[in-house]
């Protein structure tokens, strides 16, 4: 049987073509080098809970998402755990549903692609981690999972502050297990954790043990730090530096639900209204051609035109237009340079070989 290999830019190139999912964090996105990547594990832990579920919700919603708007085009899985009593945990509607609206996507719709699995003790969560692992294993459309505190259904510590080996064995046997099954049907994986210990100095490591850290593949530490000033510092990334970002989110609208729809999100509603009510109505087809180019400028460089300090979002797309028009006329101008050296050269030659026939003459 012959052996096919792939050399390391193939890999390369794989993977930044790959979709992402947003986080619709546009400062999360650029850490994350465009948000999270089918086929990985991804571990999201703080002691700031409402924020972390608060990105987790952004990712179940974004899933259903086709991936020109920066989802999966497909269904996500929540195993949500946590005990019932303290939490009530099932599943937080109002954030899914305002998450869902300002996405343009009906929430009874949008809902219905999300697979919620709960569990509120330790038996329940090694049966829904094996639900779950069946429900990925068996629908080819599932393109994400979350798994929300896992760790905490295990790890709660006893009297003396102390965790049992055994207890983080079980957590980590059960991580395991759920992302084997995600890996092999490459389907994306993020979990949510504590950190290890509270209030420290610099981000803590996640509770879990070593296991957890070496397993997974992109790890993101989110903190409040001085002045309320909400840092994420990414721990460990494939093909990233660790490195670390300023968060602006609302606290009171993460609480309430209400969040601001994301400049990515306003400039999709832009290109989509331009596509409907101006491209169609260009009559040369080398002008559709040129708006078509223009989307694409537009969609590569989303993330410069959402720091821009100008009041609309048609404004910001025009600037873009007007940079991407400069580009092409430099490009232009590069590939002249090289011709008109071209010719010079050519010119020069021909020059010397008209001299080289006449002296050949001559002394014939």
């Amino acid at each position: 049987m012959r052996t096919e290999f792939t050399n390391g830019l193939q890999v390369l190139r794989q993977h930044e073509t790959a979709p992402r999912l947003t986080t619709s964090l546009l400062e999360l996105d650029s850490l994350l080098a465009g948000g999270v990547e089918l086929g990985t594990f991804n571990l999201l832990y703080g002691d700031d809970e409402p924020v972390i579920d608060r990105i987790l919700y952004s990712f179940l919603c974004n899933c259903q998402l086709p991936q020109e708007k920066y989802g999966f085009d497909g269904t996500a899985v929540l195993l949500n755990c946590g005990n019932y009593r303290q939490e009530q945990v099932l599943i937080d509607l109002k954030l899914a549903t305002t998450l869902l609206r300002s996405n343009g996507v009906d929430p009874a719709t949008g809902l219905d692609q999300i697979v919620a699995i709960s569990a509120f003790n330790e038996d329940q969560a090694a049966e829904s981690v094996e639900e779950a692992t069946k429900i990925v294993k068996t629908d080819d459309q599932v393109r994400l999972v979350v798994a929300r505190n896992l760790p905490k259904l295990f790890l709660a510590s006893d009297a003396r502050g102390e965790v049992g080996l055994e207890r983080i064995q079980q957590v980590q046997h059960l991580l395991a297990k759920l992302w084997q099954a995600c890996a092999e049907r490459n389907v994306a994986l993020v979990a949510s954790c504590r950190p290890r210990r509270r209030n420290s100095l610099r981000p803590s490591s996640p509770e879990g043990g070593v296991f957890l850290r070496h397993l997974a593949q992109v790890m993101v530490c989110i903190r409040t730090e001085q002045r309320n000033r909400l840092l994420a510092y990414l721990l460990k990334h494939p093909k990233r530096q660790s490195r670390m970002v300023e968060l602006f989110i609302n606290q009171s609208d993460v609480g309430m639900g209400r969040l601001t729809i994301p400049f990515r999100s306003q400039l999709q509603q832009e290109v989509d209204n331009l596509n409907r009510s101006f491209k169609e109505a260009l009559i040369e087809p080398a002008r559709r051609d040129a708006f078509d180019s223009l989307a694409r400028a537009w969609t590569a460089e989303q993330g410069a035109m959402s720091y821009a300090k100008v009041p609309s979002v048609i404004e910001v797309m025009l600037l873009a237009a007007a940079v991407d028009n400069r580009k092409a006329i430099e490009d232009l101008e590069d590939e002249n340079r090289k011709l008109r050296s071209q010719l010079e050269k050519v010119q020069s030659d021909l020059a010397e070989a008209r001299f080289a026939f006449k002296t050949l003459t001559s002394t014939e």
